[in-house]
Parts: C-alpha cells; sequence; structure tokens
C-alpha cells in the first residue's frame, strides 16, 4: 500500500475517535432556563415586583420590616442606614478602614492607584467594577485594593477583614450616589456581565443548585430560616457587617453560598467571581450606595 495512502487512511480512523475523546472531557453543565434581566434596578418589576416595596429609601414600609411573612418584600433595605440607628460592626470597621486609607494614601498616591480623579474618592465606589486597562481585564473595587496596598508595601489580602474595612471606608464617600456602570455597551463590561449572567443560571455542586435556583425562582419562598430576596440592588450594601460573620465582601458572600451549596468555592479576586460582581452590580444600576449596613 502506498504509504500517503496509509497515514490517509490512519487518520480518517483516527479522527472521529479523537473527537468523541474531546468531547467526553468537556465538563457537563445544567443550567436554569435563562432570564433576560434588565441591568437596572428597577428590572425587578419583571421578576419579584418587590421593587416598589423598597425603590424609595426614605419611605419604607417598616410594617413589612416587622412581618416575617414580607420583609422579604423590601428586600432587606430595612438593614441599610438610615434606618437602621444601631451602632454594629459595620462602624467600628468604617473606623479602621479609615485609619488604613490615611495610612496607604502617602501623597495621594493610593488614591489614584484606586482611580480615584485627583484624590476625591466621591463617587468611586459607584463606578466599580471597572476595566482597568493596565490590567487589561475588569477588576472589583477590593482587587484593586489588594493591588494597590502591595505597591505600597502593605499586604491587604482580598476577602480580609482590612480589605474590606478600606473598601467600606471608600464605598462610604459615596452613599447616597446612585450605582452606575455600563454593562449594555459593547466593551469588556458588557462581556463580564454575559458571563457572569451565564454563571448565575449555571448549576453545580452536590445539590445541582444555580444562584438563579433561589434568588430567580424562589423569591419569596422560605429556605431553612430564611426567606429569599430578589438580586436586584443587593450590591449597594457591600461590603456587609454580618452579625455571624463580622465584615463580609461579596465575593466572600459568594463563597459561601458555594459552601452552602457544597460547591467548590473560589478564592475572592477569581475572574467568574468577578464576573458575577459585574451581573449583579448591573442589576444594581440606579439604586444608592448604603453603608455601613448589617445583615443576620
Amino acid at each position: 500500500m502506498n504509504s500517503k495512502l496509509g497515514w490517509l487512511l490512519a487518520l480518517l480512523l483516527i479522527a472521529p475517535i479523537t473527537n468523541v475523546m474531546a468531547q467526553a472531557e468537556a465538563p457537563y453543565r445544567e443550567f436554569d432556563p435563562m432570564e433576560d434581566y434588565l441591568p437596572h434596578v428597577k428590572g425587578d418589576l419583571r421578576l419579584s415586583g418587590s421593587y416598589k416595596h423598597w425603590k424609595d429609601p426614605k419611605n419604607l414600609d417598616w410594617r413589612m420590616a416587622g412581618n416575617p411573612d414580607e420583609n422579604w418584600k423590601l428586600n432587606w433595605k430595612f438593614m441599610d442606614p438610615p434606618f437602621n440607628a444601631s451602632v454594629h460592626g459595620g462602624h467600628f470597621a468604617l473606623d479602621r478602614g479609615e485609619t488604613i486609607f490615611k495610612e496607604l494614601n502617602v501623597k495621594g498616591r493610593f488614591a489614584a492607584c484606586l482611580g480615584a480623579r485627583k484624590g476625591n474618592l466621591k463617587g468611586l465606589r459607584a463606578a466599580y467594577p471597572m476595566y482597568r486597562p493596565e490590567l487589561k481585564q475588569v477588576a472589583g473595587l477590593e482587587e484593586m485594593i489588594e493591588r494597590c496596598a502591595a505597591k505600597a508595601g502593605r499586604v491587604l489580602q482580598n476577602g480580609s477583614y482590612d480589605n474590606s474595612a478600606v473598601s467600606l471606608y471608600i464605598a462610604n464617600q459615596s452613599v447616597g450616589m446612585p450605582i452606575k456602570i455600563n454593562v449594555t455597551s459593547a466593551g469588556p463590561l458588557q462581556a463580564a456581565y454575559e458571563r457572569g449572567r451565564k454563571l448565575f443560571h449555571t448549576r453545580a455542586g452536590r445539590f445541582n443548585l444555580a444562584c438563579s435556583s433561589c434568588h430567580t425562582y424562589q423569591i419569596g419562598l422560605h429556605l431553612r430560616g430564611t426567606v429569599v430576596t430578589s438580586p436586584y440592588g443587593d450590591v449597594a450594601h457591600y461590603p456587609v457587617y454580618r452579625t455571624r460573620y463580622q465584615l463580609q465582601s461579596l465575593h466572600l458572600r459568594f463563597a459561601e453560598c458555594n459552601l452552602d451549596t457544597r460547591t467548590q468555592p473560589l478564592l475572592p479576586g477569581s475572574r467568574p467571581y468577578t464576573d458575577i460582581e459585574v451581573f449583579l452590580t448591573g442589576l444594581t444600576n440606579g439604586y444608592p450606595v448604603s453603608v455601613p449596613s448589617e445583615r443576620d
């Protein structure tokens, strides 16, 4: 047999086997039905309809807050300032964050590294996550705090108490300002938003649950001792003081949810967590930054 013909026959026989092996190596994934979320806080009108109850932070119905069967309609906004006037761990974290920020911000370098214009932190939290050209990727505020602190020779690991405290202090400079990131124009943020939307609907872990399995399709229903709330407007109060876990960043909350659903958690600052952060921040567009907040 001609040697070239023999090689050709061999390739034809091997190719189907190779294709089957490649398909077998691809991980199996199940997805919840993909929702077309509106990237603005008022999009909740399509989802749970609870937005009308918490859209105006100055006029919440406190009767709902005291009713376990109805407080989910307020999306826990009754735990955001100025309604929760009691001093809690978030206030102490705020003081800690201010101290660390001032130690790092020699000649305004730390603030400049984070993206503050002329050292002014006002509005900075409302613009994160953002695309960072020097990193060639989208980054969250806590990721940039870690990177910028490292330039000053200090370790502030993403997810640590001190990192979240600095994030809380920076967020506090934007209290009352609406979250505003552009995820509708073509670019890195829109791409991250779409990846995050897909991840939000991706089932995983021992219980085979997606984020949307609870926070889209079970809103208002009891999950153990809590009632599931809408994902809209949720990002505005992070980092948040949790009475069980002290100060918690958004990425640590993702990790906690992963553990609760028996899914392998990721490190804060990982690309998948950042993509989900972009997605949820898009769903918070138009809602004001509300810190320091408290949650159970």
